[in-house]
């Protein structure tokens, strides 16, 4: 893709462009990441903010319009109405030749605004069509309870909605009424899934007005999705530093190679093939170094629900069979179900913990399972191999029982710093596995409509020596598989200045290893079936 050097961004429907002001002013930190140093153009709709007098255009003149006022080399940036606009400019740019769009971000715009018999993840239709008749009778008054939908699902609710409520001007004009009859038609759903340009979706978990389980019906079309958590339809007004660093993020990625979107979507760092190898050739020796392992696996399964029997089990990446042991004693007439990506662990299991019912090689994100089958999904220290989150909780959820409950535990950014900043000093190649971080986990979570509980444990190891710790991750499989890693023998010299760099960390008690664990217990969210009810609120009375 061509190189980013401005910026534009298009306000939503019943706003205008003091909306992106918060973001604007975290924006900085986002033109570093591109050395952007073009224009910023926040464009007023026909009929608001500065041009609130205009009449309301048919769409064909409106997006010709708009992208000739769009700065060379942009990133584009859309919310709610201005986004599904936002969609179709970056590929009326591509089509007509111009060019202008180089990557594209929408907040709060969906596929299509108004549900369909084939997407039914958007308001009802009958739900739009009673916002219309009362923007069109009592004008002020809707747009007071547009306000109160705006903030709503949002922690930051109370401010947001003051801000909201007396931004909606003294007299709202008719062409308003015009403008959401042009959200209703918009149909994005062909258009993102193929985008014109690196595109990049973001979501309020609490979204009143686009359900969050848009980003999921998006996702199936192939499109990037991030969910903001505890934010509504106005995240870039609740939350601008974490949208910002969302964007900054996101725009690294499209210019570093042409794979884009959120991390959690990203291609993966490693080959699944060679994590099977790893950890297949430390079964044996498994056992002897996974100390820290078997800590957070009994420490996982403390969580697990009182008073519950699940009578069919998965132990997702069962390893050794440390955890269906363990399974196996709290849950004695359960069926357990082995499954692991390695078939060399499962055969070590069978022979040294026969305690499963069933043992299985297979993916994590292509189980081969029927659908909610499974009471009880146990997985620790195994998914952080995974990149695709969407995907591995689309199949996590696809195989739970509809009372069913997940545990998972998994390792996050900082994992093993000490040695990543220890390498840092010696070569620039990739020498600690990358972990996602856990908005990514809880996004991929909320998208897959899973109620979703989070908890961040830090546990300090420490060694005597570099080789010890190099030792440890080899004998249990976690050392670098990256595609990016170094290849070849560590030759002496490098040894001896990672030595030298890695006691600058030491410790009274040794040279310390720290894992960012992350423990996940997750359900089928009550709040899915829900999410469009809080919707009826747009209705007159």
């Amino acid at each position: 893709m061509g190189k980013i050097k401005s910026l534009a961004l298009i306000h939503g429907w019943g706003g205008d462009s003091r909306c992106w002001q918060p973001l604007l002013e975290q924006w900085q930190s986002v033109a570093g990441t591109f050395n952007g140093t073009g224009p910023i153009v926040t464009v007023d709709l026909p009929g608001f903010g500065t041009r609130i007098n205009e009449p309301w255009p048919q769409t064909e003149t409106l997006l010709a319009e708009l992208e000739a006022q769009l700065p060379e080399d942009c990133l584009l940036l859309g919310w709610s109405l201005g986004g599904m606009l936002a969609v179709q400019l970056a590929e009326r740019s591509k089509r007509v030749g111009s060019n202008k769009v180089r990557a594209l971000v929408t907040i709060g715009a969906n596929g299509r605004f108004v549900a369909s018999d084939g997407w039914p993840a958007a308001m009802p239709e009958t739900v739009f069509t009673d916002f219309c008749r009362a923007q069109r009778e009592a004008p002020a008054k809707n747009m007071q309870r547009f306000a109160g939908l705006q903030a709503r699902g949002d922690s930051e609710m109370r401010g947001l909605l003051k801000t909201l409520k007396a931004e909606v001007p003294a007299a709202v004009p008719q062409s308003w009424s015009q403008a959401l009859e042009c959200l209703g038609s918009l149909d994005n759903r062909v258009l993102l899934a193929a985008p014109a340009v690196p595109t990049l979706h973001l979501f309020g978990e609490g979204d009143a007005l686009v359900p969050v389980q848009a980003a999921s019906a998006l996702e199936v079309l192939g499109a990037s999705c991030k969910v903001i958590p505890q934010s509504g339809h106005c995240p870039h007004r609740s939350r601008p530093a974490q949208v910002a660093q969302i964007i900054r993020d996101f725009v690294g990625n499209s210019l570093g190679d042409s794979t884009f979107g959120s991390a959690s979507n990203s291609a993966a760092p490693l080959e699944k093939a060679s994590v099977a190898r790893a950890f297949g050739r430390a079964a044996a020796s498994y056992d002897a170094a996974a100390h820290l392992q078997r800590a957070v696996c009994r420490e996982l399964l403390s969580r697990a629900p009182e008073h519950r029997a699940p009578r069919r089990i998965l132990d997702l990446g069962s390893g050794t069979g440390y955890g269906s042991e363990l399974l196996r004693k709290r849950f004695p007439d359960a069926e357990i179900i082995a499954l692991d990506i390695a078939p060399q662990m499962l055969q070590f299991a069978r022979a040294h913990r026969p305690v499963s019912n069933a043992y299985v090689a297979a993916d994590a994100e292509q189980l081969p399972l029927a659908d909610g089958c499974i009471d009880l999904v146990f997985s620790s220290f195994a998914l952080q191999w995974c990149y695709r989150l969407p995907q591995l909780f689309a199949e996590i959820r696809r195989v739970l029982a509809p009372a069913g409950d997940v545990l998972i535990s998994t390792l996050l950014p900082g994992t093993l710093s000490e040695l990543e900043a220890s390498w840092a000093a010696v070569d620039d190649a990739v020498h600690v596995n990358r972990f996602l971080p856990e908005s990514d986990w809880h996004s991929a979570c909320v998208a897959n409509h899973l109620q979703t509980t989070t908890a961040v444990e830090q546990r300090v190891l420490h060694f005597d020596d570099v080789k010890s710790l190099m030792r440890e991750l080899k004998s249990i499989g976690a050392h670098n598989v990256n595609r990016e890693a170094g290849k070849g023998l560590l030759s002496r010299a490098k040894l001896r200045k990672l030595t030298e760099a890695y006691e600058n960390e030491r410790t009274e008690v040794g040279l310390p290893a720290t894992y960012e664990v992350l423990y996940l217990q997750l359900a089928h969210s009550a709040a899915a079936a829900s999410a469009l009810d809080t919707l009826d609120a747009l209705a007159p009375g």
